[in-house]
């Protein structure tokens, strides 16, 4: 992230960062800002956890990093993209634009993380409204046209995470007491991942991959017909309206 972040403590060493890059793994963005999170300077009572596999709609969900804090859960979607990023809260696809002219497309994080959290509210039980969403991309990106942020989603580069996630509890009070966080932190805790979460939720995966599953909310895709022709529609419609040409 920079050198000011790495003697803040927010941003791990170089080993440290290369033994993440080459593990394997592919959760680089999300052990930076795991990393962030635990090691910046964030008042209050808080827990952090990452690679969360929530059920919803007999399948799984995974979210990045949840970090449960006493005035609310915040949802991290981490993009470790480079290049000029485009997108606006409607669109289903945004844009990362390279330098040479390459353009790739890839799911609005805005709706993916607004799935994420109306997955986890409804598995825990709590209302939607004590949830922050958190859209954390690569400070190798420029941000060139995306939504403002709201008071329940923001949009930002990592080396601003603990920044801006201060900003926005500066101007929440706490709603949960000690023994909700507490057990909050043990239902969370039972979906971090293991070997079998992991397994089942490659097969949602290659469901999505195959046109079968909605990648914002999990639900069943089916056959619709529209003035375009037929196309596919998620069946949890009108609460998810993503769809797919056929």
């Amino acid at each position: 992230m920079g050198l000011l972040n790495r003697i803040k403590g927010e941003e791990p060493g170089l080993f440290k960062k290369l033994e993440h890059v080459f593990d394997g793994s592919g959760h680089y963005g999300e052990f930076l800002t795991d990393y962030a999170l635990a090691h910046g300077s964030i008042p209050g009572s808080f827990k952090t956890f990452t690679n969360i596999y929530v059920p919803t709609r007999g399948r799984t969900t995974e979210i990045d990093v949840v970090q449960l804090h006493e005035k609310g859960i915040l949802v991290f979607e981490s993009k470790n993209y480079s290049g000029w990023i485009f997108g606006s809260a409607e669109q289903q696809q945004w844009t990362q634009s390279l330098k040479g002219g390459q353009k790739n497309r890839f799911y609005n994080p805005i709706m993916q993380n607004r799935s994420h959290i109306r997955a986890l509210a409804n598995h825990l039980g709590v209302p939607e409204s004590a949830f922050l969403s958190f859209i954390v991309f690569s400070e190798r990106c420029e941000l060139k046209a995306v939504p403002p942020d709201t008071e329940s989603c923001k949009i930002l580069r990592r080396h601003h995470l603990v920044r801006d996630v201060n900003r926005a509890l500066d101007n929440r009070t706490p709603v949960f007491n000690q023994a909700q966080l507490e057990s909050l932190a043990n239902a969370i805790e039972s979906m971090c991942k293991t070997e079998e979460k992991a397994i089942e939720h490659i097969e949602t995966v290659k469901g999505i991959q195959a046109g079968q599953i909605c990648p914002y909310c999990g639900g069943k895709l089916v056959e619709r017909k529209g003035k375009h022709g037929v196309f596919l529609g998620c069946s949890a419609y009108p609460a998810c309206r993503y769809t797919k040409n056929l």
